[in-house]
């Protein structure tokens, strides 16, 4: 899991309030359950020493959320009198501890919306016919939205036209002609958003003929990453849910494969001796010196919290090493929010493993970009 759209966020500067609301609207009175909901983390909140306007700030947020029929969650970081991060939840943070849906302190606590959105990677989802192309485009953190590309629609359909032979195959050509040309337009926008959003999987989807065109004129990192599904043809209607399926299906199987790939390299170089450590003090003293790439995330145990200075690779187990390093006056945070600012801010990617399909020190692992000599 990429964590660079998180860096707007830790640009600000703390404390930050965070907080995870069940805004689920299966009921009728769902919105006075979310406000009831949202009183009392807001105590809670207001108790840690979150400052009125910060609260306020969250209160208009809040009251601005649009209630949609079914199960879902929200999370909320604000901080100096703004709300600097907020994204809806696939499902409510009902398995979240307590103290993680409400949290006040020097860092956003993030790793619980980070475990609830794990099977949510940028992608991008093109369907596609002899004219156009829908796209829908999921950037990390940010709502899904949608872009069309319009081609041209003359001519676009075979058929014969009465005339001699030589007028019929220029015709059949011109078609053809067509077809490339849009196709090639739609390869363009797909391969320049899957781009902008670091998507790792695209999945193509239409008429078969005008999705091969678009296949073999995508950019080669775009195509290597793009799977093509039968869904969403012929008619785009009735397909609508098997399009949605095969899409989920995808992005879950890319999911799988990334963390599959992260403990199977974590494991050979853990064989080696080379470029994997695991366990607190290793990991941590590998992130001070920003040599993590992959941190792996199973059930840490034993330390709860982790002194932090104000750069992201100032974290420690102990003051005084940041004390060591010049830093005048370390805070504190949950070890989960130390390990995601460090992580993002040395742009280490962050995977969640089952503790029951590799054994860490700890609960905690990383493979490094370089051997410690």
């Amino acid at each position: 899991m990429k964590l660079a759209f998180l860096q707007d966020v830790y640009g600000y500067q703390g404390p930050f309030a965070t907080v995870y609301l069940d805004t689920s609207a299966d009921a009728e009175d769902a919105a006075k359950a979310v406000q009831l909901r949202w009183r009392s983390a807001r105590e809670q909140l207001a108790t840690a020493g979150a400052d009125e306007q910060t609260l306020r700030a969250l209160d208009e947020t809040v009251d601005r959320h649009e209630y949609r029929i079914g199960q879902r969650g929200q999370v909320l970081v604000a901080t100096g009198g703004e709300v600097v991060f907020g994204e809806e939840l696939p499902q409510p943070p009902t398995d979240a501890a307590d103290d993680e849906k409400v949290h006040f302190g020097t860092l956003p606590h993030l790793l619980p919306y980070l475990r609830l959105r794990a099977s949510r990677i940028p992608h991008v989802v093109a369907l596609v016919d002899h004219v156009e192309a829908e796209l829908t485009i999921v950037a990390a953190g940010a709502e899904p939205r949608t872009r069309k590309v319009q081609g041209g629609d003359h001519p676009v359909h075979k058929a014969r036209t009465g005339a001699n032979d030589e007028n019929e195959q220029r015709f059949q050509n011109a078609v053809e002609e067509q077809w490339l040309h849009n196709a090639k337009e739609a390869a363009e926008e797909i391969g320049k958003q899957a781009m902008r959003v670091g998507a790792e999987v695209v999945v193509l989807a239409g008429d078969p003929k005008q999705r091969k065109l678009v296949h073999e004129n995508l950019p080669g990192g775009v195509r290597d990453r793009t799977v093509q599904t039968e869904s969403g043809y012929p008619d785009r209607n009735a397909s609508g849910e098997g399009l949605r399926r095969e899409v989920a299906d995808t992005v879950d199987s890319a999911v799988t494969a990334h963390v599959d790939d992260a403990v199977r390299e974590f494991e050979q170089q853990r064989g080696r001796h080379e470029r994997a450590v695991e366990g607190w003090r290793p990991v941590v003293e590998a992130l001070q010196r920003g040599q993590v790439r992959t941190v792996l995330w199973g059930r840490p145990e034993s330390v709860s919290w982790l002194h932090v200075g104000p750069v992201p690779n100032q974290v420690a187990l102990d003051e005084r090493e940041l004390t060591d390093m010049g830093v005048s006056s370390p805070g504190h945070a949950p070890a989960s929010a130390a390990v995601v600012w460090a992580a993002a801010g040395t742009d280490a990617d962050l995977v969640l493993v089952d503790p029951e399909k590799v054994e860490l020190t700890d609960g905690i692992g990383a493979v490094l970009r370089y051997a410690t000599s």
